[in-house]
């Protein structure tokens, strides 16, 4: 039983809590009503709607038509490479979906953009845990502030992108595999295939190095929950791996035309493009590979920095690329500083702040100065700070 005082602060804060959730689903709210929008969440709500209202499968063509319908008042054209806006995620990811579909497109958007917003903060905290960046609760509140308006950030809430959701299911499956507590992050990075072209690399990887360290309730709880996942939709729709592949042969004919950063440098050089791109995937791979066997039988802190590193690997590579999968980096920039904090003492600080700042200009600037439309440019995905410091003190063993 909790004593007076103590059970009159769990109230005070639960009413606080829920005054500012409601509050700040209001805003958002306003918001989706004012500014139409949203299209990443808009083709799942879609698929989730119609799944849970009128029993259709979500990869139906009747539900991408819809969806189509709702965004240009008519259906896609293809010819023209007009996104199809298919529901295009396997179909456990309606464990994160479905709570949504049975609402009105508006209060399901503000919803789902407060989830994202209180999302976010959570990631900057885990971020903030898994670096051991010690700052002080005025600049506390400046992090999480950045992490709330740069670019990334604004961009998944805006387009209601669930990578905000996947990054922090990784980020948070890395830290609970630091603190030991293998089975709730072997479930974590398993659910973290909703979208696995963030987490196609990192799954193998924790698997390789869990089997290695004899970690058996990571090697069997991540194995685990991936079959259950995958099975268990099977007795609502048996053939949804098929259906799921079918859209996913598609995608890669409507999304964006901008490839991955490996291929945007490699553009830079339009004669030697082909041949240059296949020479960097080729490199980021065996480096990759190198530093996989590296890790091979460490500690938790090796695995930190592998882990870390395969995420940024997986920025560049991936195809197509996004800016909101960025968000999922902050823990990397976090231990950046950290590192400069402990190499260089003040100076580290002052330019751990600096750079926070050049982040936050420097990838609104060039968006407002090239934006199409509403469409961003290539310019924007290359990030600035990809490179992790270089092994040694805490930097890669904290």
């Amino acid at each position: 039983m909790l004593p007076k005082w103590n059970r009159f602060q769990v109230v005070v804060s639960s009413i606080l809590l829920l005054s500012s959730f409601l509050g700040l689903t209001w805003i958002n709210y306003r918001f989706s009503l004012q500014s139409p929008g949203g299209n990443d969440f808009l083709a799942r709500w879609t698929g989730a709607h119609y799944w849970l209202l009128q029993g259709l499968s979500p990869y139906d063509e009747k539900v991408a038509l819809a969806t189509q319908e709702m965004i240009y008042g008519r259906p896609a054209d293809i010819a023209s490479g007009e996104d199809q806006n298919l529901f295009v995620y396997p179909m456990f990811s309606m464990i994160f979906f479905a709570p949504f579909g049975a609402l009105d497109y508006p209060l399901a958007r503000a919803l789902w953009m407060t989830v994202l917003e209180v999302t976010l903060l959570a990631l900057t905290f885990i971020s903030l845990k898994i670096s051991r960046w010690k700052i002080s609760p005025p600049g506390l509140g400046v992090v999480f502030l950045f992490a709330l308006f740069w670019y990334p950030a604004i961009r998944t809430l805006v387009l209601g992108q669930y990578s905000g959701i996947n990054a922090l299911l990784m980020v948070g499956g890395i830290l609970l595999i630091q603190q030991k507590r293998d089975i709730p992050a072997g479930v974590l990075l398993a659910l973290s295939m909703s979208k696995p072209q963030m987490s196609f690399l990192i799954i193998p990887f924790t698997l390789i190095w869990a089997f290695s360290t004899k970690r058996w309730k990571l090697v069997q709880s991540l194995l685990g929950s991936s079959v259950l996942l995958w099975v268990i939709p099977m007795l609502f729709l048996p053939d949804w791996p098929v259906q799921w592949a079918r859209q996913l042969i598609e995608y890669p004919s409507y999304t964006a035309p901008i490839g991955s950063i490996v291929a945007i440098i490699s553009g830079l050089i339009p004669r030697l493009s082909l041949p240059l791109s296949l020479i960097l995937y080729a490199f980021f791979g065996l480096f990759l590979i190198r530093e996989w066997v590296l890790a091979w039988g460490k500690d938790e802190r090796w695995f930190l920095w592998t882990a870390l590193l395969t995420l940024v690997i997986t920025n560049l590579i991936t195809y197509p690329t996004a800016t909101p999968h960025y968000v999922e980096l902050l823990p990397i920039l976090f231990l950046l500083f950290q590192f400069w904090k402990e190499r260089w003492g003040l100076g580290g600080k002052i330019a751990a702040w600096v750079t926070l700042g050049v982040i936050l200009t420097g990838l609104w600037a060039p968006f407002l100065l090239t934006v199409q439309g509403n469409a961003e440019q290539a310019v924007m995905y290359p990030p600035p700070w990809h490179v992790l410091p270089p092994y040694g003190g805490s930097a890669r063993t904290s």
